[in-house]
Protein backbone atom coordinates (compact mmCIF):
# COMPACT_ATOMS: atom_id res chain seq x y z
CA UNK A 1 0.00 0.00 0.00
CA UNK A 2 0.79 3.70 -0.59
CA UNK A 3 -0.05 6.48 0.08
CA UNK A 4 -0.35 9.61 -2.32
CA UNK A 5 1.00 13.02 -1.63
CA UNK A 6 -0.43 15.99 -3.28
CA UNK A 7 -0.69 20.11 -2.63
CA UNK A 8 -3.22 19.94 -0.02
CA UNK A 9 -0.73 17.59 1.98
CA UNK A 10 -3.57 15.10 2.64
CA UNK A 11 -2.90 11.42 1.77
CA UNK A 12 -5.12 8.92 -0.01
CA UNK A 13 -4.10 4.64 0.33
CA UNK A 14 -3.73 3.30 -3.18
CA UNK A 15 -3.55 -0.72 -2.79
CA UNK A 16 -2.89 -3.47 -5.30
CA UNK A 17 -3.14 -6.67 -5.37
CA UNK A 18 -1.43 -9.14 -7.92
CA UNK A 19 -3.62 -12.12 -7.65
CA UNK A 20 -6.83 -9.52 -7.30
CA UNK A 21 -9.45 -10.94 -10.76
CA UNK A 22 -8.55 -6.69 -11.99
CA UNK A 23 -5.77 -5.86 -13.72
CA UNK A 24 -3.61 -3.84 -12.07
CA UNK A 25 -3.69 -0.63 -13.74
CA UNK A 26 -7.67 -1.08 -13.54
CA UNK A 27 -7.62 -1.20 -9.50
CA UNK A 28 -5.45 1.68 -9.57
CA UNK A 29 -8.15 3.51 -12.10
CA UNK A 30 -10.67 2.29 -9.43
CA UNK A 31 -9.21 3.19 -6.50
CA UNK A 32 -8.21 7.10 -7.61
CA UNK A 33 -12.12 7.17 -9.44
CA UNK A 34 -13.60 6.69 -6.11
CA UNK A 35 -11.24 8.84 -4.26
CA UNK A 36 -12.29 11.62 -6.89
CA UNK A 37 -15.75 10.67 -6.43
CA UNK A 38 -16.06 10.94 -2.68
CA UNK A 39 -13.94 13.91 -2.50
CA UNK A 40 -10.74 12.80 -1.09
CA UNK A 41 -8.62 14.29 -4.21
CA UNK A 42 -10.47 17.73 -4.42
CA UNK A 43 -10.19 19.03 -8.10
CA UNK A 44 -7.01 21.16 -8.74
CA UNK A 45 -5.03 18.79 -6.57
CA UNK A 46 -1.61 17.49 -8.17
CA UNK A 47 -1.09 13.79 -8.67
CA UNK A 48 2.79 11.91 -8.45
CA UNK A 49 3.80 11.33 -12.03
CA UNK A 50 3.70 8.33 -13.36
CA UNK A 51 7.28 7.38 -12.57
CA UNK A 52 7.07 8.17 -8.76
CA UNK A 53 3.50 6.45 -8.59
CA UNK A 54 5.16 3.41 -10.12
CA UNK A 55 8.42 2.94 -7.21
CA UNK A 56 5.78 3.89 -4.58
CA UNK A 57 3.34 1.02 -5.35
CA UNK A 58 5.62 -0.98 -6.57
CA UNK A 59 5.04 -1.71 -10.47
CA UNK A 60 6.54 -0.90 -13.52
CA UNK A 61 6.07 2.69 -15.29
CA UNK A 62 3.39 1.37 -18.05
CA UNK A 63 0.93 -0.14 -15.19
CA UNK A 64 0.73 3.36 -14.13
CA UNK A 65 0.55 4.90 -17.47
CA UNK A 66 -2.18 2.55 -18.51
CA UNK A 67 -4.02 3.50 -15.09
CA UNK A 68 -3.60 7.24 -15.82
CA UNK A 69 -4.98 7.19 -19.54
CA UNK A 70 -8.32 5.52 -18.04
CA UNK A 71 -8.36 8.18 -15.75
CA UNK A 72 -7.76 10.98 -18.51
CA UNK A 73 -10.38 8.82 -20.55
CA UNK A 74 -13.03 9.11 -17.89
CA UNK A 75 -13.01 12.48 -17.25
CA UNK A 76 -10.76 12.44 -13.96
CA UNK A 77 -7.38 13.79 -15.22
CA UNK A 78 -6.17 16.85 -16.69
CA UNK A 79 -2.95 17.45 -17.46
CA UNK A 80 -0.53 21.00 -17.36
CA UNK A 81 2.06 20.89 -20.10
CA UNK A 82 5.41 21.49 -17.87
CA UNK A 83 3.43 21.07 -14.91
CA UNK A 84 2.22 17.69 -13.90
CA UNK A 85 -1.14 15.50 -13.71
CA UNK A 86 -4.22 16.91 -11.42
CA UNK A 87 -7.59 15.52 -10.70
CA UNK A 88 -10.81 16.76 -12.32
CA UNK A 89 -13.61 16.72 -10.76
CA UNK A 90 -16.79 16.10 -13.80
CA UNK A 91 -19.48 18.68 -13.71
CA UNK A 92 -16.95 20.52 -11.00
CA UNK A 93 -15.17 24.12 -12.17
CA UNK A 94 -11.83 24.62 -10.23
CA UNK A 95 -12.31 27.23 -7.59
CA UNK A 96 -10.02 30.00 -9.64
CA UNK A 97 -12.42 29.09 -12.84
CA UNK A 98 -15.84 29.89 -10.50
CA UNK A 99 -17.56 32.63 -10.40
CA UNK A 100 -16.20 34.89 -8.06
CA UNK A 101 -18.41 34.89 -4.64
CA UNK A 102 -19.99 38.11 -3.10
CA UNK A 103 -17.43 39.26 -0.61
CA UNK A 104 -18.84 39.46 2.93
CA UNK A 105 -18.74 42.88 4.19
CA UNK A 106 -19.39 42.70 8.14
CA UNK A 107 -20.38 45.75 9.30
CA UNK A 108 -21.06 44.52 13.09
CA UNK A 109 -20.16 47.06 15.72
CA UNK A 110 -16.76 45.78 17.97
CA UNK A 111 -14.79 45.42 15.37
CA UNK A 112 -11.17 47.37 15.68
CA UNK A 113 -9.13 48.77 13.02
CA UNK A 114 -6.73 46.07 12.00
CA UNK A 115 -4.64 48.97 10.00
CA UNK A 116 -3.99 51.18 12.57
CA UNK A 117 -2.27 48.29 14.82
CA UNK A 118 0.95 48.87 15.33
CA UNK A 119 2.60 45.90 14.42
CA UNK A 120 6.06 47.09 14.67
CA UNK A 121 6.09 48.08 18.07
CA UNK A 122 3.75 44.93 19.44
CA UNK A 123 6.60 43.26 17.71
CA UNK A 124 9.46 44.77 19.97
CA UNK A 125 7.29 44.45 23.08
CA UNK A 126 6.51 41.08 23.06
CA UNK A 127 9.95 40.25 22.06
CA UNK A 128 11.45 42.20 25.13
CA UNK A 129 8.56 40.68 26.97
CA UNK A 130 9.84 36.68 25.86
CA UNK A 131 13.40 37.52 26.83
CA UNK A 132 12.50 37.72 30.73
CA UNK A 133 11.97 34.38 32.92
CA UNK A 134 8.63 34.05 33.30
CA UNK A 135 7.20 33.65 36.76
CA UNK A 136 6.23 30.52 38.31
CA UNK A 137 2.68 32.17 38.87
CA UNK A 138 1.31 35.71 38.72
CA UNK A 139 -0.19 37.88 41.01
CA UNK A 140 -3.64 37.80 42.13
CA UNK A 141 -4.28 41.05 40.79
CA UNK A 142 -1.92 40.91 37.82
CA UNK A 143 1.40 41.90 37.14
CA UNK A 144 2.82 44.82 38.69
CA UNK A 145 4.15 46.53 35.64
CA UNK A 146 0.86 46.59 34.11
CA UNK A 147 -0.69 47.91 36.90
CA UNK A 148 1.48 51.07 37.20
CA UNK A 149 1.30 51.38 33.26
CA UNK A 150 -2.72 51.01 33.55
CA UNK A 151 -2.70 53.78 36.11
CA UNK A 152 -0.21 56.43 34.80
CA UNK A 153 -1.95 55.58 31.29
CA UNK A 154 -5.30 56.92 33.04
CA UNK A 155 -3.86 59.78 34.28
CA UNK A 156 -2.41 60.87 30.88
CA UNK A 157 -5.08 60.39 28.96
CA UNK A 158 -8.01 60.92 31.71
CA UNK A 159 -6.49 63.11 34.31
CA UNK A 160 -7.45 60.28 36.66
CA UNK A 161 -5.48 60.00 40.04
CA UNK A 162 -5.28 56.58 40.24
CA UNK A 163 -3.22 54.30 42.47
CA UNK A 164 -1.78 51.48 40.55
CA UNK A 165 -2.93 49.57 44.11
CA UNK A 166 -6.47 50.06 43.45
CA UNK A 167 -5.91 48.31 39.16
CA UNK A 168 -7.08 44.94 39.11
CA UNK A 169 -6.19 42.72 35.38
CA UNK A 170 -8.70 41.60 33.89
CA UNK A 171 -9.66 39.61 30.65
CA UNK A 172 -11.18 42.22 28.86
CA UNK A 173 -14.16 44.70 29.79
CA UNK A 174 -17.26 41.98 29.99
CA UNK A 175 -14.84 39.67 32.24
CA UNK A 176 -14.16 42.61 34.38
CA UNK A 177 -17.76 43.35 34.64
CA UNK A 178 -18.53 39.65 35.67
CA UNK A 179 -15.94 39.74 38.01
CA UNK A 180 -16.73 43.18 39.92
CA UNK A 181 -20.25 42.43 40.10
CA UNK A 182 -19.89 38.64 41.29
CA UNK A 183 -17.16 40.47 43.85
CA UNK A 184 -20.13 42.86 45.12
CA UNK A 185 -22.40 39.83 45.96
CA UNK A 186 -25.07 41.68 44.20
CA UNK A 187 -26.43 37.84 42.78
CA UNK A 188 -30.29 38.37 43.16
CA UNK A 189 -29.58 41.74 43.44
CA UNK A 190 -31.17 44.99 41.04
CA UNK A 191 -28.61 46.55 38.64
CA UNK A 192 -29.23 49.27 36.04
CA UNK A 193 -27.98 49.64 33.41
CA UNK A 194 -28.42 51.84 30.47
CA UNK A 195 -30.30 51.00 27.83
CA UNK A 196 -28.99 50.34 24.85
CA UNK A 197 -26.23 48.36 25.25
CA UNK A 198 -24.20 45.97 23.87
CA UNK A 199 -25.62 42.26 24.56
CA UNK A 200 -22.46 41.04 26.21
CA UNK A 201 -22.96 43.82 28.60
CA UNK A 202 -26.61 43.06 29.11
CA UNK A 203 -25.64 38.96 29.87
CA UNK A 204 -23.17 39.67 32.79
CA UNK A 205 -25.52 41.86 34.25
CA UNK A 206 -28.05 39.25 33.88
CA UNK A 207 -25.58 36.48 35.20
CA UNK A 208 -26.33 35.16 38.65
CA UNK A 209 -29.62 35.76 39.11
CA UNK A 210 -29.68 40.02 39.19
CA UNK A 211 -31.97 41.84 37.70
CA UNK A 212 -31.10 44.54 35.28
CA UNK A 213 -33.52 47.60 35.17
CA UNK A 214 -33.41 49.95 32.03
CA UNK A 215 -32.25 53.46 32.46
CA UNK A 216 -33.29 54.84 28.97
CA UNK A 217 -30.61 57.29 27.09
CA UNK A 218 -31.62 60.49 26.00
CA UNK A 219 -29.19 64.02 24.64
CA UNK A 220 -27.58 63.99 28.18
CA UNK A 221 -26.87 60.13 28.49
CA UNK A 222 -28.59 57.56 31.10
CA UNK A 223 -31.84 58.67 32.59
CA UNK A 224 -31.56 58.86 36.34
CA UNK A 225 -35.19 58.81 37.19
CA UNK A 226 -35.62 54.79 36.38
CA UNK A 227 -33.37 54.03 39.13
CA UNK A 228 -35.66 51.97 41.71
CA UNK A 229 -35.33 51.56 45.47
CA UNK A 230 -33.17 48.55 46.49
CA UNK A 231 -30.74 49.41 43.71
CA UNK A 232 -27.16 48.21 44.51
CA UNK A 233 -25.30 49.41 41.78
CA UNK A 234 -25.45 51.38 38.31
CA UNK A 235 -23.28 50.08 35.22
CA UNK A 236 -23.22 53.20 32.54
CA UNK A 237 -20.94 54.67 29.81
CA UNK A 238 -20.63 57.96 30.64
CA UNK A 239 -18.16 59.16 27.74
CA UNK A 240 -19.65 57.18 25.29
CA UNK A 241 -22.95 55.53 25.46
CA UNK A 242 -23.08 52.66 22.82
CA UNK A 243 -24.10 52.71 20.12
CA UNK A 244 -25.54 56.48 20.05
CA UNK A 245 -22.56 57.83 21.27
CA UNK A 246 -24.07 59.97 23.89
CA UNK A 247 -22.46 61.60 26.93
CA UNK A 248 -23.38 61.84 30.45
CA UNK A 249 -23.83 65.21 31.17
CA UNK A 250 -22.22 67.26 34.80
CA UNK A 251 -25.61 67.13 35.95
CA UNK A 252 -26.43 63.76 35.66
CA UNK A 253 -23.01 62.84 36.96
CA UNK A 254 -23.20 64.92 40.33
CA UNK A 255 -26.67 62.90 40.46
CA UNK A 256 -25.52 59.84 39.93
CA UNK A 257 -22.74 60.42 42.82
CA UNK A 258 -25.20 61.39 44.70
CA UNK A 259 -27.86 58.65 44.44
CA UNK A 260 -24.49 56.69 45.70
CA UNK A 261 -23.81 58.40 48.80
CA UNK A 262 -27.56 58.02 50.04
CA UNK A 263 -28.16 54.37 49.25
CA UNK A 264 -24.59 52.66 49.61
CA UNK A 265 -24.77 51.82 46.05
CA UNK A 266 -22.14 51.50 43.33
CA UNK A 267 -21.45 53.08 40.50
CA UNK A 268 -19.75 51.03 37.66
CA UNK A 269 -18.22 53.15 34.74
CA UNK A 270 -17.41 50.81 31.51
CA UNK A 271 -14.86 53.28 30.08
CA UNK A 272 -14.40 54.20 26.62
CA UNK A 273 -10.45 53.29 25.88
CA UNK A 274 -10.27 53.53 22.13
CA UNK A 275 -10.03 57.50 21.34
CA UNK A 276 -10.41 60.49 23.19
CA UNK A 277 -13.22 62.32 23.76
CA UNK A 278 -12.79 65.91 23.82
CA UNK A 279 -16.63 66.35 24.29
CA UNK A 280 -15.89 64.44 27.79
CA UNK A 281 -12.90 65.80 28.73
CA UNK A 282 -13.86 68.82 30.78
CA UNK A 283 -16.66 67.06 32.93
CA UNK A 284 -16.56 66.05 36.71
CA UNK A 285 -15.20 62.17 36.62
CA UNK A 286 -17.71 59.96 38.40
CA UNK A 287 -14.28 58.49 40.50
CA UNK A 288 -13.59 61.97 41.87
CA UNK A 289 -17.16 62.63 42.81
CA UNK A 290 -17.82 58.95 44.15
CA UNK A 291 -14.40 57.69 45.17
CA UNK A 292 -15.68 55.16 48.13
CA UNK A 293 -18.05 53.75 45.84
CA UNK A 294 -16.97 54.70 42.19
CA UNK A 295 -15.76 51.62 39.76
CA UNK A 296 -13.79 52.01 36.60
CA UNK A 297 -13.64 48.81 33.51
CA UNK A 298 -11.49 49.08 30.72
CA UNK A 299 -9.67 47.28 28.28
CA UNK A 300 -7.81 47.07 25.30
CA UNK A 301 -9.88 44.94 23.10
CA UNK A 302 -11.25 47.64 20.82
CA UNK A 303 -7.99 49.68 21.03
CA UNK A 304 -5.72 46.70 19.70
CA UNK A 305 -7.43 43.53 19.38
CA UNK A 306 -10.05 42.09 21.00
CA UNK A 307 -8.20 38.45 20.49
CA UNK A 308 -5.68 39.97 23.16
CA UNK A 309 -8.54 39.66 25.85
CA UNK A 310 -6.70 42.01 28.61
CA UNK A 311 -8.56 44.46 30.37
CA UNK A 312 -8.35 46.67 33.80
CA UNK A 313 -10.78 47.50 36.72
CA UNK A 314 -9.96 50.36 38.92
CA UNK A 315 -12.00 49.54 42.52
CA UNK A 316 -12.08 50.84 45.62
CA UNK A 317 -10.18 50.08 48.58
CA UNK A 318 -11.09 46.49 49.97
CA UNK A 319 -12.39 45.36 46.80
CA UNK A 320 -9.15 44.79 44.89
CA UNK A 321 -8.07 41.50 46.56
CA UNK A 322 -11.95 40.12 46.32
CA UNK A 323 -12.08 41.03 42.32
CA UNK A 324 -8.04 39.60 42.09
CA UNK A 325 -8.82 36.30 44.10
CA UNK A 326 -11.95 35.72 42.09
CA UNK A 327 -9.88 36.14 38.86
CA UNK A 328 -6.96 33.54 39.88
CA UNK A 329 -9.27 30.93 41.10
CA UNK A 330 -10.93 30.61 38.04
CA UNK A 331 -7.64 30.46 36.36
CA UNK A 332 -8.94 33.28 34.42
CA UNK A 333 -5.86 35.78 33.79
CA UNK A 334 -3.78 37.16 30.92
CA UNK A 335 -0.70 35.97 29.90
CA UNK A 336 2.22 36.95 31.94
CA UNK A 337 3.72 37.91 28.27
CA UNK A 338 0.52 39.28 27.09
CA UNK A 339 0.57 41.62 30.28
CA UNK A 340 4.02 42.72 29.65
CA UNK A 341 3.72 43.46 25.96
CA UNK A 342 0.81 45.71 26.66
CA UNK A 343 2.76 46.91 29.73
CA UNK A 344 5.91 48.22 27.44
CA UNK A 345 3.14 49.73 24.86
CA UNK A 346 1.70 51.53 27.30
CA UNK A 347 4.91 53.33 29.04
CA UNK A 348 6.36 54.45 25.68
CA UNK A 349 3.43 56.02 24.44
CA UNK A 350 2.43 53.35 21.73
CA UNK A 351 -0.84 53.25 23.26
CA UNK A 352 -1.46 57.27 23.42
CA UNK A 353 -0.23 57.84 19.94
CA UNK A 354 -2.62 55.03 18.93
CA UNK A 355 -5.60 56.83 20.59
CA UNK A 356 -4.68 59.80 18.50
CA UNK A 357 -4.64 58.18 15.11
CA UNK A 358 -8.20 56.17 15.65
CA UNK A 359 -9.42 59.62 16.56
CA UNK A 360 -8.49 61.07 13.10
CA UNK A 361 -9.17 57.41 11.09
CA UNK A 362 -12.78 57.72 12.81
CA UNK A 363 -13.57 61.14 12.11
CA UNK A 364 -12.63 60.91 8.67
CA UNK A 365 -14.93 57.69 8.11
CA UNK A 366 -17.69 59.36 10.25
CA UNK A 367 -18.31 62.24 7.75
CA UNK A 368 -17.93 60.06 4.64
CA UNK A 369 -20.77 58.19 6.27
CA UNK A 370 -23.07 60.34 7.26
CA UNK A 371 -22.30 61.85 3.03
CA UNK A 372 -23.68 58.35 2.01
CA UNK A 373 -26.46 58.26 4.14
CA UNK A 374 -27.62 61.40 1.92
CA UNK A 375 -28.31 58.21 -1.06
CA UNK A 376 -30.59 56.23 1.29
CA UNK A 377 -34.01 57.90 0.86
CA UNK A 378 -36.09 57.53 4.21
CA UNK A 379 -33.42 56.62 6.36
CA UNK A 380 -32.33 58.72 8.88
CA UNK A 381 -28.85 58.29 10.46
CA UNK A 382 -28.01 59.23 14.11
CA UNK A 383 -24.87 58.60 16.19
CA UNK A 384 -22.82 61.28 15.19
CA UNK A 385 -21.33 61.05 18.84
CA UNK A 386 -19.83 57.72 18.79
CA UNK A 387 -16.89 56.33 18.30
CA UNK A 388 -16.69 53.97 15.44
CA UNK A 389 -20.69 52.79 15.08
CA UNK A 390 -24.34 54.47 13.68
CA UNK A 391 -27.75 53.96 13.86
CA UNK A 392 -29.80 53.85 10.86
CA UNK A 393 -33.41 54.53 11.52
CA UNK A 394 -35.63 52.97 8.94
CA UNK A 395 -39.27 54.57 7.24
CA UNK A 396 -41.91 53.77 9.15
CA UNK A 397 -43.28 49.77 7.85
CA UNK A 398 -39.64 48.87 7.59
CA UNK A 399 -38.91 45.52 9.30
CA UNK A 400 -35.39 45.57 10.87
CA UNK A 401 -34.49 42.41 11.48
CA UNK A 402 -35.99 41.00 7.65
CA UNK A 403 -34.14 44.20 6.38
CA UNK A 404 -30.78 42.54 7.68
CA UNK A 405 -31.40 39.58 6.54
CA UNK A 406 -31.71 40.36 2.97
CA UNK A 407 -28.45 42.67 3.53
CA UNK A 408 -26.83 39.20 4.90
CA UNK A 409 -27.92 37.44 1.20
CA UNK A 410 -26.19 40.24 -0.28
CA UNK A 411 -23.03 39.89 1.40
CA UNK A 412 -23.72 42.77 4.45
CA UNK A 413 -23.78 41.37 7.96
CA UNK A 414 -24.96 44.11 10.63
CA UNK A 415 -26.25 44.61 13.87
CA UNK A 416 -30.09 45.42 14.76
CA UNK A 417 -30.99 48.39 17.52
CA UNK A 418 -33.60 45.40 19.36
CA UNK A 419 -30.65 43.57 20.15
CA UNK A 420 -29.15 46.49 22.02
CA UNK A 421 -32.26 46.23 24.20
CA UNK A 422 -33.80 44.25 27.33
CA UNK A 423 -36.63 45.74 28.95
CA UNK A 424 -39.52 45.56 26.97
CA UNK A 425 -40.20 48.68 25.80
CA UNK A 426 -40.66 49.26 21.74
CA UNK A 427 -37.67 49.45 19.82
CA UNK A 428 -37.20 51.57 16.56
CA UNK A 429 -36.79 49.86 13.55
CA UNK A 430 -33.46 51.00 13.29
CA UNK A 431 -29.94 48.74 12.12
CA UNK A 432 -26.57 49.26 14.15
CA UNK A 433 -23.56 49.10 11.55
CA UNK A 434 -19.96 49.73 12.53
CA UNK A 435 -17.58 51.29 10.39
CA UNK A 436 -14.58 51.75 11.64
CA UNK A 437 -12.63 48.59 10.58
CA UNK A 438 -14.40 49.20 7.05
CA UNK A 439 -11.79 51.33 4.02
CA UNK A 440 -13.80 53.90 2.14
CA UNK A 441 -14.21 51.40 -0.85
CA UNK A 442 -15.67 48.48 1.66
CA UNK A 443 -18.37 51.39 2.85
CA UNK A 444 -19.31 52.49 -0.07
CA UNK A 445 -20.48 48.98 -1.49
CA UNK A 446 -21.92 47.91 1.86
CA UNK A 447 -23.87 51.67 1.07
CA UNK A 448 -24.89 50.57 -2.44
CA UNK A 449 -26.21 46.93 -1.08
CA UNK A 450 -28.27 48.75 1.48
CA UNK A 451 -29.67 50.72 -1.41
CA UNK A 452 -30.63 47.53 -3.16
CA UNK A 453 -32.49 46.03 -0.26
CA UNK A 454 -34.22 48.91 0.57
CA UNK A 455 -35.30 50.13 -3.18
CA UNK A 456 -38.12 47.69 -3.26
CA UNK A 457 -40.09 48.58 -0.02
CA UNK A 458 -40.02 52.67 -1.30
CA UNK A 459 -43.63 52.12 -2.74
CA UNK A 460 -45.23 50.36 0.37
CA UNK A 461 -43.61 53.58 2.09
CA UNK A 462 -43.92 56.40 0.07
CA UNK A 463 -45.90 58.52 2.53
CA UNK A 464 -43.59 57.90 5.21
CA UNK A 465 -40.07 58.37 3.39
CA UNK A 466 -42.04 61.87 1.79
CA UNK A 467 -42.13 63.09 5.18
CA UNK A 468 -39.16 61.64 6.59
CA UNK A 469 -36.54 63.13 3.60
CA UNK A 470 -36.44 66.00 4.93
CA UNK A 471 -34.64 65.20 7.51
CA UNK A 472 -32.77 61.82 6.61
CA UNK A 473 -29.07 63.53 5.93
CA UNK A 474 -29.29 65.41 9.85
CA UNK A 475 -28.84 63.77 13.64
CA UNK A 476 -31.90 64.29 15.50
Amino acid sequence: MAFMRYQTNLTVPIAVARDAPLALHDQIAEQVGEAVERGLLVHGCQLPSTRTLATLLGVSRGVTSAAYDLLFARGYLHSQPGSGTYVHRPGRARCADRAPAVTTLDLRPGQPAAEAFPLSAWRAAWRRASFRRPPTGLPALGHRELRRAVAEHLVRTRGLPVDEGAVVITAGVAHGLRMVLDALALDGASVALEEPAPPPVHRCVSAGGRAPVALPVDAEGARLDGLPPGCRAAVVRPDASVPLGRVLSARRRHELAGWAARTGGHVIELACDAVHRPAAGGLPRLSVLAPAASVLIGGFCDLLTPGLKLGYAVVPAGLAAAVGQRIAERGEQPSYVAQLAVASLLADGTVGRLMHRLERMYAAKRRLLWTASGRLDGVRIAGRDAVDTAVLHLPDGADAAAVADALAERGVRVGTLAAYHFSPRPVPAALVVGYGHLTDEELGRAWARLHEVLAPLRPQMAGAVALSAAGSRTEP
